[in-house]
């Protein structure tokens, strides 16, 4: 008895699947970010008060440690909502907005990670934008793709230089694959495609025969 390989007739469910959302995260309009995000491995976590106050999460007393992704982009980012909110010292400003991150990122969003926009190196001239933090996180659905709203509020007190001060680790976006990476593996993975551009056009500048559309080694 021989075996004939065959598909459902519904597999085309997931090849539509696969064509059209799997480019969620490649083709929709992205706003790139620095996103800070909290170390799980590296802060130190503290579960009883100090002298009746609460954790510290910047400064010399402060265990927690960012990991400092570069390039990150993120979708879908909604309209600032002001905010005033009437407190003990006075009249507090509130900016808040809305932002989403696909979980191909590879790692999952926390509250109290850190954004900027559009920050110096992107935008030397007017870098005068504010550090949102993540307030809050809705996770769309329980599936392999997934992807995280991130509720973000304009952070009142803390610097760049405070937080940049407790980084642990520093990793980049790479476009090309649409995934996180080392600094070093990045500017590694840039230069060797740089390598490939070239390496492609002088092997078709100097091989190629468009009279017969055939490939020609010069060795003799």
């Amino acid at each position: 008895m021989t075996s004939q390989k065959y598909q459902r007739l519904y597999d085309y469910i997931h090849e539509y699947q696969r064509l059209i959302y799997d480019f969620y995260s490649k083709d929709i309009v992205a706003f790139l970010t620095t996103y800070y995000h909290i170390s799980s491995k590296d802060t130190i976590w503290e579960n009883e008060n100090l002298f009746a106050g609460s954790y510290d999460r910047i400064g010399e007393y402060s265990g927690i440690a960012w990991d400092k992704i570069l390039l990150l982009p993120g979708y879908y980012i909604e309209e600032v909502q002001t905010v005033i909110d009437g407190q003990e010292i006075g009249l507090i400003k509130e900016n808040d907005t809305n932002l989403v991150i696909p979980s191909t990122y590879g790692f999952i969003p926390m509250v109290n990670d850190k954004i900027k926009f559009e920050q110096s190196f992107l935008k030397s001239t007017n870098d005068s934008y504010p550090i949102f933090n993540v307030g809050g996180i809705e996770k769309t659905v329980n599936a392999d793709k997934t992807f995280y709203k991130l509720k973000l509020h304009v952070e009142q007190s803390i610097t760049l230089d405070q937080l940049d001060e407790q980084v642990s680790n520093v990793y980049t976006f790479f476009d090309y694959d649409k995934k996180i990476h080392t600094l070093e593996n990045a500017q590694f993975l840039s230069r060797l495609l740089i390598k490939n551009e070239q390496l492609k056009k002088t092997i078709k500048t100097n091989f190629y025969d468009p009279k017969s559309g055939f490939y020609f080694s010069n060795l003799i």
